[in-house]
Formats: C-alpha cells, sequence, structure tokens
C-alpha cells in the first residue's frame, strides 16, 4: 500500500529539507557559539533547538510575507529559544541572535534562488572551519563531527547542482531523454565530487589544514632566523622564587539589594541610550536637508518588501531588454537636452506634431495670462483653470477689445488641449487638424 500525503505536506517537508541543508551549512559557526557560550551544564542545548526554529520559520512562511514581519518573527522566536536554553543574558545574546538567523532562514527558504553559491560559500567555511578547529584546544572535540558534516554538505552539494543541471539542460524532469554527450559530461562531474567528499571524509582536510599550517610557520621560523642573523644559545634563567599565594575568598551569591542595582543600572542605561539616540536622529532629520528622510522611506520600502510568489510554469527562454541603439539614442537626447537652452528647446518650429502644438499654445497661453498678473494655480484642470481665468478676467478695470472671439479662441484651445493630453492617439481626430488650422488659432489667441 502506497503512502499519500497532501500537496501542503510535501512542500513543507521538501522546504524543511532545504532549510535543514542551509543550517547544516553552517554547522561550524553553531558548534563554535554552543562551546563558547554555554555551558556543558545547560539542561537543553541550545544547538539542538535550531533545527525546530528552522522549521518553525518554514510554517510560519506564508504568515510572514513581509521583510518586517519576517525579523520580527525570527526575533521572536530566537527570544524564545533563549528562553528555553537559559541564554537569554547579557553574554548570550549572540546565541539569540543564532537562533533568529535561524528562523529568519527557513521563512525565506522559498524565496532564495542560485543555490550552488550558498553550497559554495559553506564548503569555504567548513575549509576555514577544518584549519581552525584542529588548532584550538577547545574545539579539537567537533573535528570529527566537522569531517563527516562537511562530507556530507559536499554530497548534498553534488545532488543539488548536478540536479539543476538536468533540469536547465533537458527543460524537464525526465533524464532518460538527455543525449548521450550530457550524461557522460554528468557522471565525470558526480564521479569528482564523489572522490573529493571520499578524501575529506578520511581525514584530507585536515592533513591539508595541518599542511598548510606547518609551511606558514615554517616560513615565519626562517624569515626571523634571517633578520636576527647567527642563532645564538638561548641562556638559561633561574626560574623565579614560588610567591606565596593566599587562599582565595569563597565566592557569595549577591543579595537581592544588589540584583536590584544591577538591572536598575541596565535600565537607566537603556534609557539614557534611547534618549541619546532620539535626539540624535530628531536633529539629523531636522538638519540633513531630507537626506534622512529619504533614507528612512528607503529603509520602510526595504522593510515592507514582499515575498516573490512561486513561479506558477516553466519558463523557457531569458530575454534581455538591453539594446546599444536604444542606449545611444538616450545618450544623444540626454545631452541634446542638456546643451540646447531652454528658450530654444520650446520653440513653436521645434514642434513635432499637432499634439506638440497645442500643448504649447495651452501652455504659453497660460504664460500669457500669469504675465498680465493671474496667478497660475498647478492644481486645477483645464476646465477649473478656464473659469478661474474667466472669473479673473470680469474683475479686471482693463477691458480686451473684442473679448469673445478670445473666449471662442480659449474654447476651441480648451478642447483641443483636452485631447492631445487625455484621449489615446489613435482615438483622437488631433491628426486630421492641418498646421494652417493651428497657425490661425495660434493667432486668434495673439501667440
Amino acid at each position: 500500500m502506497k503512502l499519500r500525503f497532501s500537496s501542503s505536506f510535501q512542500a513543507n517537508l521538501a522546504l524543511w529539507i532545504t532549510a535543514f541543508i542551509d543550517w547544516l551549512l553552517l554547522l561550524p559557526v553553531w558548534l563554535a557559539l554552543q562551546t563558547y557560550l554555554q555551558s556543558g551544564e545547560a539542561a537543553v542545548r541550545w544547538i539542538y533547538l535550531l533545527p525546530l526554529l528552522v522549521a518553525g520559520g518554514v510554517l510560519l512562511r506564508h504568515r510572514c510575507s513581509r521583510l518586517w514581519q519576517q525579523l520580527l518573527a525570527a526575533l521572536l522566536l530566537g527570544l524564545l529559544s533563549g528562553l528555553i536554553s537559559s541564554t537569554l543574558t547579557l553574554p548570550g545574546i549572540p546565541l539569540v541572535a543564532g537562533a533568529a538567523v535561524c528562523a529568519y532562514l527557513g521563512m525565506t527558504t522559498a524565496s532564495r534562488v542560485n543555490r550552488f553559491r550558498i553550497y559554495l560559500a559553506g564548503i569555504t567555511i567548513y575549509f576555514i572551519a577544518s584549519i581552525a578547529f584542529s588548532q584550538i584546544p577547545e574545539l579539537q572535540a567537533n573535528v570529527t563531527i566537522l569531517t563527516w558534516s562537511g562530507s556530507l554538505c559536499l554530497v548534498l552539494a553534488l545532488i543539488d547542482s548536478n540536479s539543476s543541471h538536468l533540469r536547465y539542460s533537458s527543460l524537464n524532469s525526465d533524464s532518460a531523454r538527455l543525449p548521450e554527450g550530457l550524461r557522460r559530461h554528468n557522471r565525470l562531474y558526480l564521479a569528482g565530487f564523489i572522490v573529493l567528499a571520499a578524501i575529506l571524509a578520511a581525514g584530507g582536510g585536515k592533513a591539508v589544514g595541518m599542511l598548510l599550517w606547518n609551511a606558514v610557520r615554517l616560513f615565519f621560523t626562517w624569515l626571523s632566523r634571517l633578520s636576527s642573523g647567527a642563532e645564538e644559545p638561548p641562556t638559561e634563567e633561574a626560574p623565579p622564587q614560588a610567591i606565596q599565594e593566599f587562599p582565595a575568598a569563597e565566592a557569595g551569591e549577591p543579595g537581592i539589594l544588589a540584583a536590584i542595582l544591577n538591572i536598575g543600572f541596565y535600565i537607566i542605561g537603556a534609557a539614557a541610550i534611547a534618549v541619546v539616540l532620539y535626539y540624535g536622529v530628531r536633529w539629523l532629520y531636522r538638519n540633513t536637508g531630507g537626506l534622512l528622510r529619504r533614507a528612512m522611506d528607503w529603509l520602510l520600502t526595504l522593510l515592507r518588501r514582499e515575498s516573490p510568489a512561486a513561479a506558477a510554469g516553466y519558463q523557457d527562454e531569458e530575454t534581455s531588454l538591453f539594446t546599444w541603439e536604444q542606449t545611444v539614442q538616450g545618450f544623444r537626447d540626454y545631452w541634446r537636452t542638456r546643451l540646447t537652452p531652454s528658450s530654444r528647446r520650446d520653440r513653436w518650429e521645434t514642434m513635432d506634431g499637432s499634439r506638440a502644438r497645442i500643448r504649447w499654445l495651452y501652455r504659453h497661453w497660460l504664460r500669457a495670462k500669469h504675465t498680465d498678473g493671474y496667478e497660475v494655480k498647478a492644481y486645477l484642470t483645464p476646465q477649473e483653470t478656464a473659469a478661474d481665468v474667466a472669473a479673473w478676467s470680469e474683475g479686471q478695470k482693463r477691458q480686451r477689445k473684442n473679448p469673445g472671439s478670445e473666449g471662442e479662441a480659449y474654447n476651441r484651445l480648451l478642447a483641443f488641449y483636452n485631447k492631445a493630453r487625455y484621449a489615446d492617439e489613435e482615438q483622437s481626430d488631433l491628426t486630421e487638424l492641418s498646421a494652417e488650422e493651428i497657425t490661425a488659432l495660434k493667432e486668434q489667441l495673439k501667440l
């Protein structure tokens, strides 16, 4: 009987495995934090909670789609892990931060791309850790775990890169349709990674690390001998006399008053830092000319960014919108606009087409009214501007000689301008206007 699971369970399981692999790639960092920042007498080991946080992050990925939600949820899960593992102290802040990073990895697993770079970074961390752990006494007990987990990461990198290569090459998930040459290349690629993983599992990483360490030490020893000249036998010094040591006083637990003062010191210090930060940010906000405001807007936009949704189907080709012709033409237009004076750019002779001429007429008609004393209101629509100009004209003492013809000409200009501004070019009848009609309208408006 074949077991059948729901599609959501299968998707969560696949994402949890992927997030667990990401956590495994950072295992040297977790081992170092565990060794130095949590005592061996703790009831719950901090490192055992990290896979659970990764799984919790995977389950929360739909509820926390924005970046600020993901960061807040990761911080809360990190604090919860600190409470459970009894590491919620000042020295345990890196452990809380590491737990928050694990939860964030789980929530962003589905949106990460180009996983081969992630594997390459993880293998580089393992290579550096295999050298450092073998030289540090506190970390030497983790060398065996590091060796086997590093080999497992190599095998996982092999499987992931192999499957990605097959999918990219065959355009589907059926590997039987691959050409013979591609399959031969795939087998050689697979065999090479297996041999490398076997060498590392057999202690090759430690051997290479020790070889490099001894080579560097011999090089610096040779440099010191070369700079000091002839080697002189070291003089034997008499051992110092033993100093009589006093018995150490027994350390007692601090009293209630000391605990209250300690907590009060942290509260007062945090309040003082908050006040300084508030007034500092307030001063910068008022005196940086909008720079801080733009930076805060950019940060808020970044925090509101949502995780991209999963692609519905396969994208069978990659396209680029970049063309050299458009780029060169854009540079030409930019420099032509910059080098040409504004008075020459806005001339009637340079207007191309009926739309540009109608816009030119409206713009210069409004500019002429402004010259006569009318206050242009940019927030008004063309219809509202017409009513406002009519009301302003009635209040003027000086009457025009032929106001009726100008009002009729402006009504025609307003109708044409609305079509030029709001109507589609295909549906507009501006193309039917001749240059003589637009020129006659220009003369009626005395522009």
